[in-house]
C-alpha cells in the first residue's frame, strides 16, 4: 500500500494496486490505493498505447525513489486489472 512503500528504503522494489488519478505533467502522474497517494513517473513505453482512466483499477511495479521530494515511484510495468 502506499502507506506502506513511503517508510521503505530508496530504490525498493514495489508494486501497488490502485488508480491514476491525474497526470501532472511529462510522464508524471498521481497514482493512489485506500491507505494514501503518491507520485509516480511512468514513461509512454511503459503505456505500450494503452489509455487508462481514473476509476480503472491498475497495478504498477517499480522502485522507490526517494531522492526526489516528494517520493515518488518509478514505473517499469503497468498492468489493467
Amino acid at each position: 500500500t502506499v502507506d506502506h512503500v513511503t517508510e521503505m528504503h530508496d530504490d525498493a522494489s514495489v508494486t501497488l494496486r490502485g488508480n491514476l488519478i491525474a497526470k501532472k505533467g511529462n510522464d508524471m502522474y498521481t497514482f493512489r490505493d485506500k491507505t494514501g497517494q503518491i507520485d509516480a513517473y511512468i514513461p509512454m513505453a511503459v503505456f505500450t498505447e494503452r489509455e487508462v482512466s481514473p476509476d480503472q483499477l491498475i497495478s504498477i511495479s517499480g522502485s522507490l525513489d526517494k531522492q526526489q521530494t516528494p517520493p515518488r515511484i518509478k514505473v517499469s510495468r503497468l498492468q489493467k486489472e
